[in-house]
Parts: structure tokens; C-alpha cells; sequence
């Protein structure tokens, strides 16, 4: 038999209205609602039964009140338990014990444990609950971290990324695992949340954290959902996450906004903690661009090695989930690197390739993003951005015929506000197209420097050059030469030629692909698709693979 509770949620009446929050968001009520809210609400925390309550009223009032308490369900003011079920303890269970007999809820069938991050205690846990619920308290050096109540099996995985992260063996103070023990029978009583969420207890705090599957793991099925720059920002915990914090610190802010992400790799070919920078016309651009291009370079580090085939395209390690023979295996193939190799798609006609491991993957622990590598929200543009990469990179102190762009009133409002902002950083400094090239390319030159970017058009090239010059000058402000754009070459001297942006129909994916190929005929694209917990937040990365 299931009873239903109020959870999370309170309401304000004010003028004939009804104003709540719930676990679904904020609620507005209408007149003809409030006072049944208020009834039926009445009678949940007085502990009746809502069915016999509603057949009090009888006929329509019946009916009417049974509506508003589906509806209530439906949004997450109320939530329906079943009735009490067995509690089984494994571990250390005294501060488990106490925390259910305090509980007013009572408890589905579940598994709950305690005990050190790493050790086979864990290993009870996953047979007692078979193919039933289970949670843990894992202690940790100055903290306990809360796990589940969820699917045994889904549990497993997520205390195998928790074991993966920055967390130190170690044993918190009993106060710290009393609260940890309480706060997961709550999560049990009345229901956990996100299964890849939970809580981090220390002594100074309760914070929340957010994991993602190991790459060498299964992740969740089904795409993540809500708006992509939510599911981006699912990536960043300080402890388990691939980007381990996205911030502001003491970068300037003016005229470009800058953000800083650093990333950390597990599952990776070398150790990988390092920073990068993004600039945006606003913090949550920047923020934006950050995160990607940390997901870009975390992906680049990381190797699956039972997607690594031998020459003969014949795998060199067999199906197996046992991570520490998938790292055995990964050491072996980086000292290999050259000799092994990974599938990816001809640029010039899309034909199976072999790449290179030492080509496909970063295997440089002090090295920085690798030419060609991005991530976006689609493939599409993931791969435009990479091909438009490695054609920057091919620009930079070209011999062709620049023109200096003069006619401000005649230029988009976006060419017109990166002018204003490079200008704002430098007021000599001046933009210019290249005039007879196949591949629209633009150069932003300050008193320090010259910036080449290439887009699918002369405007959208303009504003890349002149974001990316003021973001050198930026970090130039504060001696930070680490963070210069790859294209950032010496000054040159503006042309004599004048000219303005060309009107020419913008580049396709397709257009830029026969750009790349007829330099390089050999250029690749590997596929950076094997993490699936990146994966499930709808990121898309690419490697373009060039001599």
C-alpha cells in the first residue's frame, strides 16, 4: 500500500492566488485551485488517507479533489511511498542504524553501506541488493560522500567514477559521518534524485557533487536533458568531474569577458591537469567557450584501448570492464604509440583510415590542446571549427595580398562592435582581409601583434581575428604570454590597399573539407566519441589528424 507525502514545496496565498515551489519548479495557481491545494494539502499533513478523505465529499467534489491531487503528484508537491520494506546494513552501519530509527519515513526495501572509499566492503553491498536499490556512505580524507539510494547495478558505476576522482583515503570525524548517514537515509525515505548526483560532507559544509560515468564504463541510458549549456555545465564538479572548475579569477574583463577552465582526465594516455582560457561578449559565453574547450582536450587525452587495433586492423585488447587491465593496457599502447593505431575518416573523401595512436590522442602530459581538436553541440560544427582551426594555423604569415578594411558604416553591426572593442584595446590597431584567398581569412593587428583567423565567410572571419586579438591583448595586460591564441604571430605594417568584406556566399562544411584536403591529402578526422558520459550531454568532439 502507498501513501503519499508533501515533499520540498510551499505555498503563499496572496489575493485569491496560490504561489508554491516545487520539485518541478515554481507554481501559479488559479482562484478556482487554491482553496483544493489547501484542502487536499490539509490532509496529507494530518496524516488521512486522500482516497477516503475524497469519498467524504462524494460525487463530483470526489472526483475534483482526486484530480488535484494527481496534478500534485504530477508536479512534485506530493510524492506517492510505498509502504515500509526491509533495511539491510553492510559496512560500518551504527551511524546507519540510529539515522533509520530517527527516521519519521519509512524506508523501501534498500541496501545501505558504509565504508572506506576504496575496499571490497562495496563488493556486499552489490550482492545483498542484487537486482534491487542500495546506497552508500564512502569515507574519505576529511569527508564522507553520499551515494544513491538507486539501481544496485547503476551504483556500482557510479562509485567506480567516485573512486576515479581527487578524493584522498582517509576517515572523516564521526560528526562528519553521522550527518553523512542521516542525509542518506533522507535520500532513501523520500527518494534520490539524479542517480549521477549526491552530497560531499566535510566538517565546515554540505556541498553537492556531480559525476560522470568512467570512460571505460557504461554511462546512462538516454541522452541528458535540458538546454545544452545546463548539460555542458553537468561536466564541471571540483572532485569528479572532467572540468574541474570554470572561474573569472583576477583575468580582466574588459572590453571581452574571459573565463578560465582547468581540466583533469581520468582514463587518460598521460596525467592531464591543466588551464584554459576563452573570451565571450558576456560571462556565460565565455563560460560557455571555457568548458568546451576543456571537454575538447580532456577528450584528446583520454583513450579507450579496446579501440586500438595493430596494423592489420585486428584489436590488441579484447572486451573487458576491468579497469585496471584497461590501464595496463593503455601504458602498453603509449609506449607504443606509433605502431598502434586508431579508425578514422579520410577529410578529402571520407574513407576509412588508420591513424596513429601518438597522432590521434595527446601523449604529451605538459601539452596543450592539439591543432585541430574542438567541441561543440553538433558534429557538424565540432568538425567546422576543427578544419577552420588547422587552416588558422596554415595562415599565419601568409604571402597573400591583405586589404585594409576602411568603410566602417558599411559593415555588419557585428564587424562594427569587435572594431570598437579592438580599437577600445588599442587604438592603432586595425583589421584587414586577405583578398584572393580560397578560404576566408582575416588578420587583427595590434602594437604587440597580428592575429590570423580564418570562417566560413570575410565577416565571420573579421570577428574571430579581432576576439581573438583582444583577448591577446588582455592577457598581455597581465604578462600572461601562456594564454596567446596559436595564431598569434609579430605586427605587420596595415596594407596600402583599402577594400571592405566580401558579399560571397558563406563557406559550407563540404567547402572547407576540399580546403583542408588539397594541402593535405592525408588529413584524417578521428572521432573523439569514447567517453560515453560526455557523450550523453550532447557534446560533440573531432580531431583533425594533419602532418
Amino acid at each position: 500500500m502507498s501513501t503519499i507525502r508533501r515533499v520540498n514545496a510551499y505555498t503563499v496565498d496572496h489575493e485569491g492566488s496560490t504561489y508554491g515551489l516545487s520539485e518541478s519548479g515554481p507554481l501559479q495557481l488559479s482562484t478556482g485551485l487554491s482553496a483544493w491545494i489547501r484542502l487536499v494539502s490539509s490532509w496529507v499533513d494530518q496524516g488521512q488517507d486522500v482516497e477516503q478523505a475524497a469519498d467524504g465529499l462524494g460525487g463530483a467534489r470526489a472526483a475534483q479533489a482526486r484530480r488535484v491531487r494527481d496534478a500534485m503528484v504530477s508536479v512534485g508537491v506530493l510524492r506517492r511511498f510505498e509502504g515500509p520494506g526491509e533495511v539491510r546494513f553492510v559496512g560500518e552501519s551504527g551511524d546507519l542504524l540510529r539515522a533509520v530509527g530517527l527516521s519519521a519515513p519509512a524506508l523501501p526495501d534498500v541496501v545501505l553501506g558504509a565504508g572506506p572509499l576504496h575496499g571490497d566492503w562495496f563488493d556486499a553491498v552489490r550482492a545483498g541488493a542484487g537486482a534491487g536499490r542500495a546506497g552508500v556512505v564512502l569515507f574519505a580524507e576529511g569527508a564522507a560522500v553520499v551515494a544513491g539510494p538507486m539501481a544496485a547495478e547503476r551504483l556500482e558505476e557510479v562509485v567506480t567514477a567516485l573512486r576515479c576522482g581527487d578524493l584522498a583515503d582517509g576517515r572523516p570525524g564521526p560528526d562528519v559521518i553521522r550527518t553523512a548517514a542521516a542525509q542518506l537515509v533522507r535520500r532513501a525515505a523520500l527518494g534520490s534524485g539524479d542517480e549521477w548526483s549526491g552530497l560531499m560532507v566535510t566538517r565546515e559544509r554540505t556541498s553537492s557533487w556531480r559525476a560522470l560515468s568512467h570512460p571505460w564504463r557504461s554511462a546512462p541510458p538516454g541522452p541528458a536533458a535540458g538546454p545544452f549549456d545546463e548539460r555542458v555545465m553537468a561536466a564541471i564538479d571540483p572532485v569528479h568531474g572532467a572540468v574541474r572548475e570554470v572561474a573569472e579569477d583576477d583575468l580582466p574583463q574588459v572590453p571581452r569577458h574571459l573565463a578560465r577552465a582547468r581540466v583533469a582526465g581520468r582514463a587518460t594516455v598521460r596525467p592531464l591537469d591543466l588551464d584554459v582560457v576563452a573570451d565571450g561578449s558576456d560571462y556565460a559565453q565565455a563560460r560557455r567557450r571555457a568548458v568546451l574547450a576543456a571537454v575538447a582536450l580532456y577528450l584528446e587525452s583520454t583513450l579507450d584501448p579496446r579501440a586500438v587495433v595493430d596494423a592489420a586492423g585486428e584489436r590488441v585488447v579484447g572486451d573487458t570492464a576491468d579497469l585496471s587491465e584497461l590501464r595496463a593496457a593503455t601504458d602498453r599502447i603509449a609506449a607504443d604509440r606509433e605502431h598502434r593505431f586508431l579508425p578514422a575518416r579520410r577529410v578529402a573523401d571520407d574513407s576509412p583510415v588508420l591513424v596513429p595512436v601518438g597522432r590521434a590522442r595527446r601523449c604529451d602530459e605538459n601539452a596543450g590542446p592539439a591543432l585541430g581538436t574542438a567541441a561543440a553541440e553538433s558534429r557538424d560544427e565540432a568538425l567546422s571549427r576543427a578544419l577552420l582551426d588547422v587552416l588558422e594555423a596554415w595562415a599565419v604569415d601568409t604571402t597573400g595580398t591583405f586589404a585594409l578594411i576602411g568603410d566602417e558604416d558599411a559593415l555588419p553591426a557585428e564587424v562594427r562592435d569587435g572594431l570598437g572593442q579592438l580599437r577600445l584595446s588599442d587604438r592603432g590597431a586595425w583589421l584587414g582581409v586577405l583578398a584572393d584567398g580560397d578560404v576566408p581569412t582575416a588578420v587583427a593587428t595590434t602594437r604587440h601583434g597580428t592575429v590570423y583567423a580564418c570562417g566560413t565567410s570575410h565577416a565571420a572571419a573579421a570577428v574571430r581575428a579581432m576576439e581573438q586579438a583582444v583577448l591577446a591583448e588582455q592577457v598581455l595586460m597581465h604578462d600572461r604570454t601562456d594564454l596567446l591564441p596559436r595564431t598569434w604571430a609579430p605586427p605587420v605594417p596595415p596594407p596600402e590597399r583599402a577594400g571592405g568584406l566580401s558579399v560571397a556566399a558563406p563557406l559550407t562544411l563540404a567547402d572547407l573539407r576540399r580546403a583542408v584536403a588539397h594541402r593535405a591529402p592525408d588529413a584524417a578526422v578521428a572521432e573523439l566519441d569514447h567517453d560515453p558520459g560526455i557523450v550523453r550531454l550532447g557534446i560533440s568532439a573531432v580531431k583533425v589528424v594533419v602532418d
